[in-house]
């Protein structure tokens, strides 16, 4: 196929050309490694590996004193983020008996933030790491297993992720034959970590003989924001629960024999392959594949999203079973679909969106292909945001460009977004504690507040979680996402703008009392004059209407099917409702400003 658009033919392509001098040699890409005279070995600079004792402050002593490191067999326990230096190598035994472990509830990777790798390589630097496992547990929500920023001549080696159904356990004394159920690991943990392994700022280099199958984590890959040229040979991709890979924002790579599978039990709505803004990359021998005890279908293999010289060469879509991905590869502006499972060669180079006809009073499709889209909102250039809130996607409508692109897709679940007056995107999301998990020798709790009491969403054992508010810009998610503070009403000076739930379901009939109570705090926004009133109904809200002070605001009762219209006062309260129409579900839609 020559282009995403053309129609597949069968065709034989011979190419010979003579020489006319002898061939430049191939530049290797696999490094000389440092003489091994020059290696010390970790054991002997303090370091135990027994899987107990902290040996981060010895793992680290010894990156920051010598260039070549030997790590002997043994689990290294650490605590904190090990930071290679511009030449550090590190050499392990093989990725199961020497490993980098993180145990369960480590205070630095736990709660809510930005990602936090257990390994970070230096910027722009020739690091080697070969033979070593990277484990970051099942309960570190912050972990990423190796974020990876190295220059071109870097190299990554023979390194295993693990965790979940990518698991390698040791028995404890006295336990029998490890079940199926021990290596798949507690559900409840799954798809609550960053990606295991994240190639950003520009990080490249050779990567060969990776197996990332870490059920905890997001993604097994992330690679995002580089023209640093970079080679991929037989990564393996496995048991994630929402996406296999991603490339976001890349050129000038190569990727040799990528195997994503899918499993069934984990897998099931799984997006193997994610490529969105690439420029000048060939995929070569990608093989994607659906274990046979997946029994659901899956539209997609690979999305594409505003990519150009994108070459793909023997793509193999494949699953023993009827249930092989629907469509092998999908581009979500154009809306074409490349439907031949087996493909020798396509290549995608901007195809363009599809045509829209945007006008005044119609109704026009966008996109479509969502399983749930909800969280409008807008920001002041006309772009519009929205999310998939168990899939925990968050999506952009560029007006400009008339493209949809994939924002973020950290780990939290977003329930509803909004926009401060410098267009930060804030994102109202679910925050779920984990067991044992201890701030200050205390558990995180989150007890139902007392506006809770008037809508049965908060019974039936749901209940315990937090909803909290995150912002970010949206050009830069993961190096700006921060939490906002949750303040008195009474510290906020001056409020240009409220974010307030679109629709309350208060089955107990309270619906416009607890809409006219005044709250007391507010989570504030990075512009200082945005809040977020902190009431129960963010919870089960599905948008924030905007609000502004002196102006309408108009509410929704969900349960009665009402809606309502408030006046907003300089503290940001609802006041003076008065019923607009007999009619009313999840969402509002009006002009800026009432």
């Amino acid at each position: 196929m020559a282009s995403i658009a053309a129609k597949p033919v069968h065709t034989t392509v011979q190419e010979i050309e003579s020489l006319k001098s002898e061939p430049v040699p191939a530049i290797k890409d696999i490094p000389a490694f440092p003489d091994m005279t020059t290696w010390v070995n970790l054991k002997t600079l303090g370091a135990k590996g027994d899987g107990v004792t902290d040996d981060t402050k010895a793992i680290q002593a010894a990156i920051d004193r010598y260039d070549a490191i030997y790590v002997p067999q043994g689990w290294y326990r650490i605590t904190e983020t090990l930071k290679m230096k511009e030449r550090t190598v590190l050499v392990g035994l093989n990725p199961v008996s020497t490993q980098l472990i993180l145990h369960d509830n480590t205070e630095g990777f736990g709660s809510f933030g930005p990602p936090e790798p257990m390994v970070e390589s230096s910027q722009g630097g020739n690091n080697i790491l070969t033979g070593i496992g990277i484990s970051t547990a099942a309960s570190n929500p912050r972990a990423v297993g190796l974020k990876w920023t190295a220059g071109a001549g870097s190299y990554l080696n023979d390194v295993k992720f693990l965790g979940g159904h990518g698991n390698i356990a040791r028995k404890r004394p006295g336990q029998g034959v490890l079940s199926n159920s021990s290596h798949v690991g507690n559900e409840q943990h799954w798809d609550t970590q960053y990606w295991s392994l994240w190639i950003t700022n520009d990080g490249g280099g050779t990567f060969k003989n990776i197996w990332t199958a870490n059920t905890f984590a997001s993604a097994g890959a992330y690679v995002s924001n580089t023209s640093t040229p970079g080679r991929i040979y037989a990564m393996s991709v496995e048991h994630h629960v929402r996406n296999e890979v991603r490339f976001k924002n890349v050129s000038n790579w190569k990727v040799y024999a990528l195997q994503l599978e899918e499993e069934s039990k984990e897998s099931a709505n799984c997006q193997p392959l994610e490529i969105e803004s690439c420029n000048n990359m060939v995929f070569a021998n990608l093989y994607m594949f659906r274990v046979i005890r997946v029994s659901t279908p899956y539209p997609h293999a690979v999305r594409s999203w505003n990519n150009s010289k994108l070459e793909f060469l023997n793509v193999h879509n494949y699953s023993q079973t009827k249930y092989s991905s629907t469509v092998p590869l999908y581009d979500v502006n154009s809306g074409i679909e490349v439907r031949p499972w087996e493909f020798n060669r396509l290549v995608i180079d901007n195809p363009g969106p599809r045509p829209v006809s945007l006008q005044p009073g119609k109704v026009e499709q966008l996109a479509a292909g969502f399983e749930f889209a909800d969280g409008v909102c807008h920001d002041s250039k006309g772009n519009v945001y929205f999310s998939e809130s168990r899939a925990r996607r968050i999506y952009k409508w560029a007006s400009r460009t008339n493209t949809l692109s994939l924002v973020a897709d950290f780990p939290w679940e977003p329930l509803s977004l909004g926009t401060d007056t410098r267009d930060n995107l804030l994102v109202v999301f679910k925050y779920v504690t984990k067991p044992g998990y201890l701030i200050d020798g205390q558990p995180e709790t989150f007890p139902n507040p007392p506006d809770a009491a008037g809508t049965s969403f908060s019974g039936w054992g749901n209940s315990g979680f937090g909803t909290l508010v995150y912002a970010m810009n949206p050009d830069k998610p993961e190096e700006t996402m921060h939490l906002l503070p949750k303040v008195p009403l009474e510290k906020v000076p001056e409020i240009a703008k409220t974010l307030n739930p679109s629709n309350r379901r208060r089955d107990s009939g309270d619906f416009l009392k607890v809409s006219t109570n005044p709250f007391k705090e507010c989570w504030l926004g990075p512009d200082g004059v945005t809040i977020v009133p902190v009431v129960y109904d963010l919870a089960r809200s599905n948008v924030l209407v905007e609000g502004y002070p002196g102006k309408p605001l108009y509410g929704v009762d969900e349960y009665l099917k009402r809606t309502f219209r408030f006046t907003v006062g300089a503290e940001g309260h609802l006041s003076e409702p008065r019923l607009f129409a007999e009619k009313g579900e999840f969402e509002l839609g009006g002009r800026q400003r009432g």
